[in-house]
């Protein structure tokens, strides 16, 4: 009869384990990494090559505050892009509670299946939306937009001086501050170049 009581027991909580934080969102979401201002950029997560331009994959909801993706172009310089931020899904964890406490039949107490399971796959966790770059489609899609200067910044930087040399400096300026208000360049590479295109003879 113990036996018995102690297989089902058994069989009930092994049931919860591999249920319970599927119920309330599960323990991984979806990361979309979008290069915004370039197509042609790969884009790799734990040294796996996932898409170019724009990927879709999947994440542990635990790490959502270490998520780091590479960004490259063959002959460019390679850029990392780390998001630092998580935040709490409360409406999960109260799921989890509610639905997921049960009672062991051999003791008199309650013990809360889903909220240790939870606890230890991270499923309470989500990307934080007020983290720049991040946005959210559902509970279990988040959006993660990107830029990458590796290539277009030098690129850039070659039209504006040499490619067209009969620009007027005032051409030039203008074009420059469009790649600085475009975040192409930084604000040191803009007041670097904008000082060669004055000083220019």
């Amino acid at each position: 009869m113990k036996k018995t009581i102690y297989l089902g027991t058994l069989t009930i909580l092994v049931s919860l384990l591999t249920n319970c934080a599927t119920i309330v969102g599960g323990s991984k979401y979806y990361a979309k990494v979008q290069v915004t201002n370039d197509p042609n950029a790969k884009i790799e997560y734990n040294g796996g090559y996932k898409g170019t331009g724009e990927a879709t994959f999947k994440v542990k909801r635990k790490d959502a505050n270490k998520f780091t993706v590479t960004i490259k172009e063959d002959g460019c310089e390679t850029e990392t892009k780390k998001f630092t931020q998580k935040s709490f899904r409360g409406w999960a964890f109260a799921g989890t509670v509610v639905g997921w406490t049960g009672v062991i039949p051999t003791a008199p107490y309650i013990l809360p299946w889903g909220v240790a399971v939870d606890g230890i796959t991270g499923a309470w966790w989500k990307p934080d939306i007020n983290e720049k770059g991040v946005s959210k489609q559902d509970y279990k899609h988040y959006i993660y937009q990107v830029r990458y200067n590796g290539c277009k910044k030098t690129e850039k930087n070659n039209s504006t001086n040499n490619e067209n040399p009969n620009k007027s400096k005032a051409d030039k300026l203008r074009e420059l501050k469009k790649l600085y208000l475009e975040e192409i360049l930084t604000k040191e590479e803009y007041e670097k170049e904008k000082k060669k295109i004055l000083e220019e003879k």
